[in-house]
């Protein structure tokens, strides 16, 4: 049987810390110090934002479609039952 739970590396890099936690009805999302956002649980009605209704046992990037990828980064994450929210900062105000 394949094991599908293999953790992420461990970095030393600070800013890859977890820095924001937020857990819903089945699902998680976690925001690291540098605005990355990562998912996993039941992806059912697209809750964890990969795109797809799959679940993820192990956590996965989930990709932000700004006009100007440099314009913001993600400060804020917030989970409901079948719903994750992110909070953007404009660029100008880092």
């Amino acid at each position: 049987m394949e094991d599908k739970t293999t953790p992420l590396p461990i970095s030393e890099d600070l800013s890859r810390k977890i820095t924001s936690i937020a857990a819903g009805e089945a699902h998680t999302i976690a925001l690291t110090g540098d605005g990355c956002v990562y998912s996993w649980g039941r992806g059912m009605f697209g809750r964890i934002g990969t795109g797809r209704e799959t679940d993820a046992l192990v956590p996965a990037r989930v990709g932000f479609e700004f006009p100007d990828r440099s314009a913001a980064r993600i400060v804020g994450i917030a989970a409901g039952a079948y719903h994750s929210l992110a909070v953007s900062e404009p660029k100008e105000f880092i």
